[in-house]
């Protein structure tokens, strides 16, 4: 066998910092701006932070009733408070925006109806029961994202929920293999 046939075995570690000194200075960090849509399995290039508050307007976090809370006080089974529906309480599904003028949600399971156009209340609501506050999830300004972080699928959907439609990502690398040899 011919002498020198083979190249030495060079560590990995070597082998790195070798390729790194070789590595073209005006492609190694370069970034781009990228849909979120897109953006899976990417680098972030920065901080990413929230455009908007999650949720961005005050919800029901229950099905039920929208009252105002102070008109429910005083209310038991003893002595249930009577409501107007379409004035006093309103009927919203889970998620839905707070209608103007409440502040709290009964859950459809403790309303009576006995007869129409009025429901019964037999426990007094308190502010903000069963509401899910604006930013309650994520507060505009928010970083949602640090730098050198890779994308995956739950960051797409609070990216996208937080009103971030695109993100700064680092390039991916340009690389060529060139297979040496016959074997």
């Amino acid at each position: 066998m011919r002498e020198g046939l083979y190249l030495r075995t060079v560590p990995p570690r070597e082998a790195l910092e070798i390729i790194l000194s070789r590595v073209k200075p005006w492609s190694y960090g370069k970034t781009e701006v990228i849909p979120v849509r897109e953006a899976l399995g990417r680098v972030t290039a920065e901080a990413v932070r929230a455009k908007v508050s999650v949720p961005h307007y005050n919800s029901a976090a229950m099905d039920g009733i929208a009252v105002k809370a102070e008109r429910t006080f005083g209310a038991s089974e003893a002595n249930p408070v009577r409501l107007r529906l379409g004035q006093e309480a309103l009927w919203v599904d889970t998620g839905q925006p707070m209608p103007e003028g409440t502040d709290a949600v009964i859950m459809a399971e403790e309303v009576h109806q006995p007869e129409g156009g009025i429901v019964e209340i037999m426990r007094a609501a308190h502010p903000w029961q069963h509401v899910r506050a604006i930013g309650e999830d994520v507060i505009a300004g928010d970083v949602l994202l640090p730098s050198n972080h890779r994308i995956r699928p739950q960051d797409l959907a609070i990216l996208l929920a937080s009103g971030v439609e695109q993100v700064r990502v680092k390039r991916r690398p340009r690389v060529t293999f060139i297979p040496t040899g016959d074997e």
